[in-house]
């Protein structure tokens, strides 16, 4: 009796997986992603300008960035969290005029706010299976932040270390593909803290399967 009770339960176990259907992204999702692109963050300098551009004390270089983030859900379809990580640039100049962007290291720590859609999509539609909602999660939303940027002392610019403060504000859209419940890869553009981002996705919880 105990053995029938058993092949029963593991019956019962597996119509259930085979007719629910797990999300990529849900109420107990948690995302951490490390990546490598570039950014486009506002520096303000404090050396007044004379090597902003076109003489302003501000200005919005690219940077290479390697970084680290992580969204954690508010709500079935909406996440918030945190990035950060370390970049920079070497310096450059505009020939024969006085300005230019000096060589930097920087530290931005921000916020992001992210809607994912594509599950939204699914779930109304109720085509999950057809759209493949458990491997992909299409998603938009902003970020802001700041930080600092060191730039060290050289010979064109600086005779010794300078420091600037970051600030950067703009959306994002982006795609994370699962080859498992764990294991992704994301792809982001945006303005502000990415231009272009490609990362590894690491995620914890979700992914829960839900009866149809």
């Amino acid at each position: 009796m105990k053995r029938l009770s058993t092949v029963l339960a593991f019956v019962f176990l597996s119509c259930v997986y085979q007719g629910a259907q797990a999300q990529s992204f849900d109420k107990s999702t948690k995302l951490i992603s490390i990546g490598i692109g570039a950014a486009d963050m506002w520096h303000f300098s404090q050396w007044g300008g004379n090597y902003g551009v076109y003489g302003l004390g501000s200005y919005a270089p690219i940077t290479g960035q390697l970084s680290i983030q992580g969204e954690f859900p508010v709500h079935k379809y909406v996440g918030v969290g945190f990035n950060t990580g370390i970049g920079g640039r070497a310096s450059s100049s505009i020939s024969g005029l006085n300005y230019g962007y000096p060589g930097e290291f920087n530290i931005p720590i921000g916020a992001i706010g992210n809607f994912h859609f594509y599950q939204l999509i699914a779930d109304k539609t109720g085509k999950g299976s057809k759209l493949h909602s458990d491997k992909l999660d299409i998603y938009a939303g902003l970020n802001l932040g700041s930080g600092i940027a060191i730039h060290p002392a050289d010979s064109y610019y600086f005779g010794s270390t300078q420091f600037s403060a970051l600030f950067w504000i703009g959306p994002q859209v982006g795609i994370n593909y699962y080859f498992n419940d764990k294991l992704g890869i994301k792809g982001e553009l945006g303005y502000g803290k990415t231009i272009f981002n490609a990362a590894l996705v690491f995620k914890m919880g979700g992914g829960k399967s839900s009866k149809k």
